[in-house]
């Protein structure tokens, strides 16, 4: 019965909509749950850079908020919390709070000569 709601992939096969997964994230020590995140983030990014939502010295500015990337991941909120400090630590993003009840400001980084 499962199967019945998967066609095949073929040369004419319509693509559905994807996320972008960049391969630089593959080799680092980042649980899948944070390179899931980075993905969601970068596709925002995409949107936000789209919409002009760009800093004065040209660094995109985007909005996800926890419970929105909980949502996205089907994951608990520690889980989430958890994926965003990974993020972080690692140097991949920069969350600029903006006071009580008002989303971070998130800044996506990507490693340096890293276009592949």
């Amino acid at each position: 019965m499962q199967n019945n709601i998967f066609i095949p992939y073929k040369a004419d096969t319509a693509v559905p909509p994807y996320l972008p997964f960049p391969r630089f994230l593959i080799p680092l020590a980042l649980s899948n749950d944070a390179k899931v995140l980075y993905t969601l983030l970068f596709d925002r990014a995409g949107i936000s850079k789209e919409n002009g939502f760009i800093e004065t010295d040209g660094t995109v500015r985007l909005y996800f908020t926890v419970q929105e990337a909980k949502e996205k991941l089907h994951r608990s909120r520690q889980v989430t919390t958890r994926a965003f400090q990974e993020l972080e630590r690692s140097g991949l993003i920069v969350r600029r709070k903006q006071g009580l009840g008002r989303p971070a400001v998130i800044t996506l980084r990507i490693p340096a000569g890293k276009e592949d």
